[in-house]
């Protein structure tokens, strides 16, 4: 009977037991078909004929092996059936290579095995065993040929990543030892920078001192002129009695402190000299012109100061000291409010008082410290020291250079320390074949895109139409299997959009020249390079994998 099952013509076969003559003893009961050599053991009836199922579940007659019915839950009994779904049936293939072929496409019609022991005679499937045979031992030679050659050139990766591993390792003692030594350099030159920061800081504190100092006398010096109008101004509305805005001759007369002769009487003359020969003056020529002239016969009055030659005649003023300092002090005058300003000249005197101090204000610079910078002005000049606070400056910035020279230095070799300390960490085979592909990129390039494979550090891809690179996946581990160097991850790439991160299998094969043959996608962010090498061109193992081939055979 015959009945069609997912496109293939499938032979429900008629047979009880497919048994084979077991080739290995004539008094052992024949191999079931579909059982390796290698398994035949495996499948000798006990002396009541019962037989166990593989994984132990049950025991059956053996008459049930082969019976196109699945009694046991691993399939085991059913080796050269379909009965069973997860069964395998063994294709001996004698002059080519055996091979495990799905239970599912035994007896199916089509003929899977070389020597066609898959199926029934009536399917008539003809024997090419040989003929593949023959075909794959030239194919054998020939990958043989490859491997011998590129062995060679694999021997000479091997030689170079050798050499680079004694390299590192030279490299790694002798940065131990400078490391040591920079260190000895660096706590000579913190002491060093230490010091001279010190005698920096002292020196630098008494010349802010003296500044200080320098400033209080400059601050003072600009705020005698202030001072002088505010006396003047209070001088003035004492003077002005009538409060015009003006003050008389006649209003400085009574004043005896003016009495130039001291004869008891302020003459017209002698006040008109204080108003600069006129009548009378305002609040402004009261400051300019009389407020100096009468301001040193005032103080002169109060016993403050000896006054140096005014501008009268210094015989006068001679004979005038001495009467002088027999006066009685005037009281002082006392503080003038608004409207008594406003009375002297229509001037508010606070308000300009308060202007001229906001000017003053305005003009003062702000106080910046050695190295600092004002908020408006980033980059501003350091002071000007004197020379020997200058020498100090320089000397302590000579250490804080020479000390960030030593720590530039110690940063520079820890930072070669740990891509050495990287390297080692890497698995560049058994004889260190890979290393020289470390630092390497090879790149390839299909209809859209180009990609790029450095070996032990990254892969990319990169749209030939432009655009930023993107990064596939960074070196992770070998996950070859049985073969542990035939196969790499690279993990952790950019993630893809709306899903996972992406990643790199590199499959590796035996070649004269290292360069990529392919690159395929086959899952979701999830990429396959074909990649060759001479680094994996190693003819002993592929010699022991061609003999073990050739025993089977």
């Amino acid at each position: 009977m015959k009945s069609l099952e997912g496109g293939r013509m499938v032979l429900i076969p008629l047979v009880v037991a497919l048994l084979i003559p077991n080739e290995s003893s004539a008094t052992q009961a024949p191999r079931p078909l579909g059982v390796s050599l290698a398994k035949a053991a495996l499948y000798q009836p006990r002396a009541d004929n019962s037989w166990t199922c593989l994984d132990g579940s049950r025991s059956i007659p053996f008459a049930q092996v082969n019976d196109d019915f699945c009694d046991c839950a691993d399939g085991s009994d059913e080796p050269g059936t379909a009965a069973c779904p997860q069964g395998k049936f063994h294709c001996l293939n004698k002059g080519h290579q055996s091979v495990d072929i799905p239970s599912s496409q035994v007896q199916d019609g089509i003929c899977d095995c070389c020597d066609g022991s898959d199926e029934s005679l009536v399917v008539g499937c003809t024997n090419t065993c040989h003929e593949l045979g023959a075909a794959a031992a030239v194919q054998r030679r020939n990958e043989a040929e490859l491997h011998k050659r590129g062995a060679e050139r694999r021997q000479e990766m091997i030689t170079k990543g050798k050499q680079m591993r004694e390299e590192r390792e030279a490299r790694r003692q002798e940065l131990n030892q400078r490391r040591k030594e920079q260190e000895l350099l660096h706590t000579e030159k913190q002491q060093l920078k230490q010091n001279a920061e010190a005698l920096e800081s002292e020196a630098v504190e008494i010349y802010k001192e003296q500044q200080r100092e320098l400033d209080a006398e400059t601050a003072q010096a600009e705020q005698e002129p202030q001072q002088m109008r505010q006396e003047a101004s209070l001088s003035f509305v004492r003077y002005d009695t009538n409060k015009d805005g003006f003050v008389e001759v006649t209003e400085l007369m009574v004043d005896m402190n003016l009495d130039s002769d001291r004869n008891g009487v302020v003459t017209v003359e002698e006040a008109k000299y204080f108003l600069d020969e006129r009548d009378r003056v305002d609040l402004d020529a009261f400051i300019t012109l009389a407020w100096p002239r009468i301001k040193p016969l005032k103080m002169l009055a109060e016993g403050l100061f000896q006054p140096p030659q005014p501008e009268v005649v210094a015989s006068e003023v001679e004979g005038q000291q001495a009467e002088a300092t027999t006066e009685e002090a005037q009281p002082t005058p006392p503080i003038i409010s608004e409207e008594q300003a406003e009375l002297a000249g229509g001037e508010d005197i606070d308000a300009d008082e308060e202007g001229e101090e906001d000017q003053y204000e305005d003009e003062e610079e702000p106080d910046v410290g050695v190295g600092e910078a004002s908020a408006d002005i980033e980059d501003a000049a350091p002071p000007a020291y004197d020379p020997e606070t200058q020498r100090l400056v320089q000397q302590a910035n000579e250490a804080r250079n020479a000390l960030e020279e030593v720590e530039r230095s110690i940063r520079e070799i820890d930072q070669e320390i740990k891509e050495i300390d990287e390297q080692e960490g890497k698995d560049y085979g058994l004889s260190q074949e890979w290393a020289v592909l470390d630092g390497q990129c090879y790149t390839f390039e299909d209809r859209e895109y180009v990609y790029t494979l450095c070996p032990f550090d990254r892969t990319s891809q990169k749209s030939k139409n432009g655009g930023p690179e993107t990064t596939l996946g960074r070196w992770d581990q070998w996950i070859g299997k049985p073969k542990k160097y035939s196969q790499q991850k690279y993990a952790n790439g950019a993630a893809c959009w709306n899903g996972p991160q992406r990643s790199a299998i590199i499959n590796i094969k035996c070649a004269l020249e290292p360069k990529i043959t392919a690159v395929s996608e086959p899952n979701r962010c999830e990429y396959y390079f074909e990649f060759e090498t001479p680094a994996a061109c190693d003819s002993e193992a592929f010699q022991a994998e061609t003999d073990s081939l050739h025993d089977e055979l």
